[in-house]
């Protein structure tokens, strides 16, 4: 196997898929609707309705519009469950974007949920298949990506048959390629989830939001930080309400992960972009500003804390790589725990 091919263990593109797989099951009734229906039974009938049966009239016409509501959103529920059951990734996506604007919201989250496990079973056979040999020289061999801002270029092909025909499902299901130290993998789309934000769930709506910055641009690239130092401490403060609002959450896990390597690189950096200089054991001069600022603004999330006494403590030493600085971020060095 090639080099190219053994650079796949340096990488997580899929962030824990099986775990998501297990989490991320459910009907696609709301909880309410699906105990009815698994007894057998109808939600009971309102106050005015029970009145209007009493007296032998009519309900009013307010009630037979929302009567049919609840079955317009009954066959969109079926109609999505069945393809959710064949896998169509394409299909679960025309249904949301068609339907998310008048389902409730808890029905849209339980969609994208099941659309977001589906993707990332594929993603790790679609892994497999883009990190064979030749479909990889197919990629590194044409112009994929935009030489100004690195941005991935849809619709460029390779000459490949079979690279060309997983760029089209890239491009078509949902994800997005990227590439790193040469080597080329999918990744889910969660800037396309994340124009759902406004119909699903807060929770969920968060979580969107924290793994749609990752879509747009991973943190660390070829051993080196691609994100401004104050963009990687929003991600971190992001990661950490999330995690402190949401503890038991089914997307806990995933975003945990993400707030681990997010620690890690705000105490160290990376190796070609290291938080102090080798020579002089300074700070980074762009690092202490955005910590110095980030740190002012207070919060109350475990990381704004953690990260208020670690600049503290580098102000006392002068802003080096003090015997106390390597004591402190070691202490909190995630690698560790």
């Amino acid at each position: 196997m090639s080099g190219t091919r053994n650079r796949t263990s340096k990488k997580i593109p899929a962030l824990a898929a099986i775990a998501l797989m297990t989490a991320l099951t459910g009907s696609a009734f709301p909880a309410e609707r699906a105990a009815a229906a698994s007894a057998g039974q109808e939600p009971s009938p309102s106050g005015r309705e029970a009145k209007a049966a009493q007296n032998g009239s009519k309900p009013r016409r307010d009630h037979a519009a929302a009567s049919a509501g609840e079955t317009s959103g009954e066959a969109a529920a079926a109609a999505f469950a069945k393809l959710s059951a064949r896998s169509d990734v394409p299909g679960m996506w025309k249904h949301i974007e068609a339907q998310a604007a008048r389902s409730a919201p808890s029905t849209v989250t339980v969609w994208l949920r099941r659309l977001e496990a589906v993707q990332a079973k594929r993603l790790t056979l679609m892994e497999e298949q883009l990190g064979a040999e030749k479909v990889q020289s197919a990629l590194s061999g044409a112009k994929l990506f935009g030489y100004a801002d690195g941005r991935w270029l849809r619709g460029a092909r390779t000459g490949n048959a079979a690279a060309d025909a997983l760029l089209r499902e890239i491009e078509t299901e949902g994800y997005v390629l990227d590439v790193t130290e040469g080597y080329y993998f999918p990744k889910i789309d969660y800037g396309r989830y994340r124009k759902q934000a406004d119909r699903v769930s807060r929770r969920y709506a968060e979580y969107l939001t924290i793994r749609a910055d990752e879509t747009r641009s991973e943190v660390t690239k070829d051993a080196g930080l691609i994100v401004s130092w104050q963009e990687l401490l929003e991600r971190a403060e992001r990661q950490s309400v999330y995690l402190q609002r949401y503890a038991d959450s089914p997307e806990s896990a995933v975003v945990a992960q993400m707030y681990r390597q997010s620690v890690y690189l705000v105490l160290y950096g990376t190796d070609n972009v290291p938080l102090f200089d080798s020579a002089t054991r300074r700070i980074d001069p762009d690092a202490e500003a955005a910590y110095g600022r980030h740190a002012r603004k207070g919060g109350t999330s475990a990381f704004a804390r953690m990260l208020r006494a670690y600049v503290s403590v580098l102000e006392q030493g002068g802003g080096k790589l003090t015997p106390a600085a390597e004591k402190f971020r070691d202490a909190r060095n995630p690698a560790k725990s």
